[in-house]
């Protein structure tokens, strides 16, 4: 079964049902990974912060893999844009104010230490 995934937060469910699925505890997929059964949790409750390599080893330990799919046009015009931030918000976490030709805003998502 296919699972549309467009926010790294739906992940959370998901690696939680495969795992339960399996018969698996935290621990036993930790033994299969070489982690413990602490960081099972931590990748569970935080999926988005381990890398697409780390993302398709939980997987693969799973017995699920990642597939990309592009969207068809219909779907990809019906997808919800991205929205600006109001500017109070802005001025607020930057302490600027934005330009007239401000562009979206960029995340930047500093590297974490450690490898796992």
């Amino acid at each position: 079964m296919d699972y549309a995934i467009r926010l790294t937060d739906q992940l959370k469910p998901h690696l939680q049902a495969l795992r339960k699925q399996r018969g698996l505890t935290q621990a036993q997929l930790g033994q299969r990974l070489g982690l413990g059964q602490a960081r099972i949790a931590e990748i569970e409750a935080k999926p988005g912060l381990i890398s697409v390599d780390q993302l398709v080893q939980v997987l693969s330990a799973l017995g699920a893999t990642l597939v990309l799919r592009e969207l068809t046009e219909s779907a990809a015009s019906s997808a919800v844009p991205a929205q600006q931030p109001p500017v109070k918000t802005l001025v607020k976490a930057t302490g600027k104010r934005p330009s007239a030709r401000a562009q979206t805003p960029t995340l930047v998502i500093p590297p974490k230490k450690g490898s796992w």
